[in-house]
């Protein structure tokens, strides 16, 4: 199997060639790095405090958020409040440092009394927390710390979270058992207990028990005394197998600030949820019991990392978030065992009729839900499709087609139940939705299933079995067929929810149906407009318009379905010829509001029409499936996707959507792919440096002009068609040379 062992061991030569290859492909009139270094007026330290922060060529360095050490050291003291107690001494201290005087931290009475010192670590953070305790009263009280996301749900106020602050001042909730919305908080569940002896300090008092996500730790006492802290750190234990964790296997830039850090924050929230399989989250708690973090994915490996959905909570796999998480982790850190390890736990739990569950079966809570979520059978497909497209592993997918052939099949017996054609999950029990339940004949499930049929066509020709292909690739057509017949609404321009709710026209069901294929070029541009709008509001787009009648779930903001519009969107031509520039404008309207807000260095899991996290205090705020904008940025923007197995063959088409320049690179089982193109004012210039054993197509846009292209020097477009005997193809919105073999390549397009 191709692991990640095999990208590392061939690292030092790649970097080497990638820069060399980037030394040569930046583009035009744009000063290479070494010059950047030595040039007067240097670039501000970080692109995340410094609002003016102008991208150059080759930087891309500073916006990488993970820390190069799994030993991670707060930034700041957010707050420091007496209450009952005192803060004797500067709070500075407990940021360490050499020969500091300890902070006293006295309380009076009970936690309730305490005083709370709140540490920042700047950004998303997980694992176990220690603190150095220097001194300490003859009968110490115990020190907790608290953990939360953001400042809005540390609980400090007796109403916050439904009460917490009485029992866990400064936490957010984690437990589904007590403080969800709408439920009292009733036991301390949150906060964890630093246990010492008195009689052996100074000490380092490190957290037994790992907390997965937060940006704020708040420590405070239970009981009467003092305790002098002088030093507080954190065990980094997200990615514990990356040494280095900022040490990307692959990267992207361009001429968009806020656009790059977009993509940092992607690839780190994935990293945020990237722990050893056996600290996953086994529910339902006992009255009592504390929030923990230790439990065993089923099927795992032990000694592998796996890909949590959530790291505060759910942290289980989950089929869905792993569809975006996967391709995440392929352009970014190349952490291939930790997908391979998280696709091959989900794949054992498969039930004896095809069935997949949409989850890992951690604890009652979701085994209780096994046949819950059909829809995400088909998000099971989709990661082995892009398991094989990406790594080229058919080790991988040789072990598991029976089992996708099973899946397969369960799925077609649903359909099969409609004479109409159409899935639905209601007479089955697995109607679950990803942010709501409808047991409907929907656009949504349809379209992926549809593109599952297309995928299994694919998959089935590179494991040799061609009638299989031929059997997939002809019931996609008629499945497309019976979705455009019944669910496409020609006088709205939009695609039905479903047959039994075809007045709502939801988010999701438009952006797939353009993604998946089923929609044709006019039905794509009419639903995105549709989507425009009807469902664009103050923070992005909203999963229904504000007016849709009896739809079975609100207008909120959801990063899953935003994220298949942003990239259906660029997918779209507008009437110039060009891409659609506003999948990048819904990035920055969605996706940089999160940002703007805690922990601003992660994705939501979802949000309220109002903006705030969707399931208040609850709510997971580095959320993976909200990373989409990190593939699409690479595949789309940049240009850079694989057409066969492995990249053995890809394509370079570049959307640019009003950008100026963009570069980067992406990893591939060959060597990376380096790329990097500019926008000119009479044109557009590609570079792009591929390795051997692969080939493929390289595109430059036409912007609606008529233009002449040249390969390397060599005229190949003049105008109107193809020249020197070139394999140059034009849509007039691209012009197309197929064929390119491995090595350094100029295209570059010149308007007539």
């Amino acid at each position: 199997m191709i692991r990640i062992s095999r990208h590392r061991t061939r690292k030092v030569a790649l970097t080497a060639a990638v820069s060399a290859a980037l030394a040569t492909i930046l583009p035009m009139g744009l000063a290479s790095p070494s010059a950047l270094a030595a040039a007067p007026g240097a670039l501000p330290s970080s692109p995340w405090s410094d609002s003016n922060y102008q991208p150059r060529p080759g930087d891309w360095q500073p916006y990488v958020l993970a820390p190069t050490s799994h030993d991670v050291k707060p930034v700041a003291v957010l707050s420091a409040d007496p209450r009952g107690g005192a803060i004797q001494g500067d709070p500075k201290a407990a940021l360490g440092g050499p020969s500091v005087k300890p902070v006293r931290l006295v309380s009076s009475g009970d936690r309730t009394q305490s005083p709370l010192l709140t540490l920042d670590f700047g950004k998303e953070v997980g694992g176990k927390i220690r603190v150095h305790v220097a001194g300490a009263s003859s009968t110490p009280p115990k020190i907790h710390v608290c953990f939360s996301e953001s400042r809005q749900f540390a609980a400090t106020t007796p109403q916050a979270n439904n009460g917490e602050a009485a029992y866990a001042p400064g936490c957010d909730t984690a437990n589904i058992w007590t403080g969800y919305p709408g439920v009292a908080y009733t036991y301390d569940a949150d906060s964890h207990t630093l246990d010492f002896d008195a009689s052996k300090l100074p000490a380092t008092v490190t957290d037994p028990q790992l907390r997965g996500g937060f940006r704020y730790a708040t420590l405070f006492l239970d009981g009467a005394g003092w305790v002098d802290v002088d030093g507080v750190s954190l065990s980094f234990d997200a990615v514990p197998k990356q040494a280095n964790p900022a040490d990307y296997q692959g990267w992207f830039l361009s001429s968009d600030n806020e656009l790059n850090k977009i993509w940092y924050a992607g690839a780190y929230t994935v990293q945020m949820d990237t722990w050893m399989s056996d600290t996953a989250k086994s529910w339902p708690y006992t009255a009592g019991e504390p929030d923990h973090a230790d439990s065993q994915v089923p099927y795992a490996d032990p000694g592998q990392e796996v890909i949590f959905d959530g790291a505060k909570r759910d942290r289980i796999v989950w089929q869905g978030d792993l569809a975006i998480q996967a391709p995440v982790t392929y352009l970014s850190t190349g952490d291939l065992a930790a997908v391979d390890n998280s696709l091959s736990s989900l794949s054992a739990q498969q039930l004896s009729d095809g069935y997949v569950p949409g989850e890992s079966l951690v604890g009652q809570h979701n085994e209780d839900e096994i046949r819950t979520y059909g829809e995400y059978v088909t998000w099971y497909v989709y990661n082995h499709y892009e398991h094989w497209l990406y790594t080229g592993d058919k080790a991988y997918l040789d072990k598991w087609w029976p089992s996708l052939t099973k899946a397969m099949t369960w799925l077609e017996s649903v359909r099969s139940q409609d004479p109409q054609g159409l899935i639905a999950f209601g007479n089955v029990g697995s109607c679950g939705h990803y942010g709501y339940s409808d047991c409907g004949h929907e656009t949504y499930v349809n379209a992926l299933y549809a593109r599952n049929l297309d995928e299994m066509a694919e998959l089935a020709k590179a494991h040799g079995a061609a009638s299989d292909a031929a059997s997939y690739a002809s019931r996609s057509v008629v499945l497309k067929k019976a979705i455009n017949d019944q669910l496409w609404d020609g006088a709205t321009g939009a695609y039905r929810l479903s047959r039994e709710t075809p007045g709502v026209y939801p988010q999701d069901a438009n952006a797939t149906a353009v993604l998946t294929g089923v929609a044709d070029a006019g039905q794509a541009q009419r639903a995105m407009d549709y989507l425009h709008q009807n469902t664009w509001s103050t923070h992005g787009s909203l999963t229904v318009s504000p007016s849709a009648a009896h739809a079975p779930m609100g207008p909120m903001y959801e990063p899953l379905p935003s994220g298949f519009e942003a990239s259906a969107r660029l997918a779209v031509p507008d009437a110039s010829g060009d891409t659609q520039a506003s999948g990048l404008e819904l990035m920055r309207a969605f996706w940089g509001y999160m940002l703007s807000k805690d922990p601003g260095s992660a994705w939501w899991e979802k949000a309220n029409a109002a903006g705030d996290p969707g399931i208040s205090q609850f709510t997971s705020l580095a959320h993976g499936w909200a990373s989409g904008p990190t593939v699409t940025l690479t595949d789309q923007v940049l240009g850079v996707t694989p057409t066969g197995a492995g990249f053995t063959s890809y394509a370079v088409v570049p959307h640019p959507a009003g950008l100026k320049w963009a570069q980067g690179s992406v990893p591939t089982p060959h060597g990376d792919i380096a790329v990097s193109w500019q926008a000119l004012t009479q044109g557009f210039q590609l570079h792009a440096t591929t390795p051997a054993g692969t080939s493929g197509r390289l595109a430059v846009p036409t912007q609606g002009k008529r233009v002449s292209v040249r390969l390397d020097g060599r005229l190949v477009w003049d105008g109107s068609r193809a020249a020197g005997g070139a394999n140059a193809t034009s849509d007039g919105q691209y012009v197309y040379v197929d064929g390119v073999q491995a090595g350094h390549h100029v295209l570059h397009a010149q308007n007539l």
